[in-house]
């Protein structure tokens, strides 16, 4: 107990040794701001879109919240994929875009980096994809350099549908790969075997027509050193312009979270998985690939992740689609997660917010 008055700041510093903290834990975006009422919204939105927003850098996500399976450790999966309700769903994701596109909020300053985030955003057909990128170069006033990724797996991300996404603009593919171990991605549900997976990523990088960078994740069951390492090696050989290096969050509602606490599968600790996070650094150091970010490396100078920069500096980032997240001028929103409450606010020509923060 503090006797003196005084603030101890003791309990947030870090342990002493090579492990400094006991544990990861999540942080919210939102932790710490004042909700807008929900009586306020519409017209909070309203006065939003009527501000001019500095001249820096700004950025825009899009949500496509469809998955055609559930990877165990994923907590981002909201509605299984299904052709008509993609194709219904861009539909409005395109209303919503051109809704809000004239706005003096939306064209008073260039938008440098689109995300295509999820959910797969790969998942769509060929058609929603270029219909979407084609609706966002010509309605927003996109920079020149506009860096525009596409996020997607293995699965049913055939020629057509990235034919489509490059010619209608996109100029970079973040694809979740995870492992390259057959043994591994099993277990984490993932349908595609470790040598499609490679071949997948070998083809995209042949287009030689964008970006192509993949996600790694560390801390998965059943990976150790070697497993690592191997993941590593092959990221290296197969000639992606960038690589992600992620810690595996285990999210407690999550197939894989239930297994863990359940005792039906273990994950390494703490300890083990800076030790892999430490190999990941320093194999990619070793291979002359810079370190854009403490999880980002760079091969050629293709590769920016220029989204992902700007979004962890504070970039005014504006937000469309079922469940996804903007900030501009102190203002932080959500759209509505249920993807049938999206649906309705945005036939009824409304913002479909969930939330506003401030």
């Amino acid at each position: 107990m503090n006797t003196n008055n005084t603030l101890d700041l003791t309990p947030h510093f870090a342990l002493d040794g090579d492990q400094p903290f006991k544990d990861r834990r999540a942080m919210m975006p939102f932790r710490g701001a004042i909700p807008v009422a929900k009586e306020q919204l519409a017209q909070t939105w309203q006065e939003m879109l009527n501000q001019t927003v500095s001249p820096r850098k700004r950025l825009v996500y899009l949500h496509i919240p469809f998955c055609a399976t559930h990877c165990t450790f994923c907590g981002f999966y909201q509605n299984r994929f299904n052709e008509d309700a993609c194709a219904h769903y861009t539909d409005a994701l395109i209303r919503e875009i051109e809704r809000e596109a004239d706005s003096v909020l939306h064209q008073s300053a260039p938008i440098h980096a689109v995300y295509f985030g999820g959910g797969t955003p790969s998942a769509l057909s060929a058609h929603d994809l270029a219909r979407i990128i084609t609706t966002l170069r010509e309605k927003l006033p996109l920079a020149p350099d506009c860096e525009i990724t596409i996020e997607g797996r293995v699965l049913n991300f055939d020629a057509e549908r990235i034919d489509a996404c490059l010619d209608a603009g996109a100029n970079r593919f973040s694809i979740g790969i995870q492992s390259f171990n057959s043994k591994i991605r099993k277990k984490m549900a993932r349908t595609s075997d470790g040598p499609t997976a490679i071949a997948f990523m070998e083809s995209l990088v042949k287009r030689d027509r964008a970006a192509v960078v993949c996600d790694l994740l560390f801390g998965l069951p059943g990976q150790d050193a070697q497993t690592w390492g191997e993941d590593l090696a092959i990221a290296r050989d197969i000639g992606l312009d960038g690589v992600d290096l992620y810690a595996l969050n285990v999210l407690p509602n999550t197939p894989l979270g239930k297994a863990v606490e359940n005792g039906r599968t273990t994950v390494p600790s703490p300890a083990e998985r800076r030790d892999l996070y430490l190999q990941g650094c320093d194999f990619m150091d070793d291979a002359g690939w810079r370190c854009i970010s403490n999880s980002h490396w760079g091969r050629t100078t293709r590769e920016r992740n220029l989204y992902n920069l700007l979004i962890k500096q504070g970039a005014d980032c504006l937000a469309f689609g079922s469940g996804a997240g903007g900030s501009i001028n102190g203002y932080s929103w959500m759209n509505e997660r249920n993807h049938q409450t999206w649906h309705e606010s945005v036939a009824a020509g409304k913002k479909p917010l969930m939330m506003i923060m401030r």
